[in-house]
């Protein structure tokens, strides 16, 4: 027996097209499923604060200072995320399962912090007279 509907040109059209929409779909689900984890920035910035506070900076002194902490700590979280390719959500908004990174968050805030006050350091040494 012939059937006209296996030979059919639709039928080819039809099959190799769903072909792609399912690896385009299991391909899109890898590339963006990310997984998402904690940081709790409630601990950072209390942490943040009490050294800020045994600090003897002037008024001045401290608001930049609370200006460079938080842009460095939005750019330390948003490079955590891309380097790991995960989201990033605030431990209130997480209610369980979420792997919790806020640890090795801290301690890029640290080291880049560090690193930032070191380049000071060097530049203010570098332009005595």
């Amino acid at each position: 027996m012939d059937n006209p509907l296996i030979n059919s040109p639709i039928l080819a059209v039809t099959l190799f097209a769903l072909l792609v929409s399912i690896t385009a779909t299991l391909t899109t689900h890898a590339v963006l499923n990310k997984e998402i984890v904690e940081f709790d920035i409630n601990d950072t910035v209390t942490a943040f604060e009490y050294n800020l506070a045994q600090s003897s900076l002037s008024d001045e002194k401290r608001l930049s200072e609370i200006k460079r902490f938080t842009q460095t700590l939005d750019e330390t979280v948003a490079q955590y995320a891309h380097e790991n390719n995960v989201t990033v959500l605030v431990s209130p908004a997480i209610v369980s399962g979420a792997t919790d990174v806020t640890k090795d968050i801290q301690q890029r805030l640290v080291d880049t912090l560090s690193a930032q006050n070191q380049a000071k350091r060097l530049n203010k040494e570098n332009h005595r007279p």
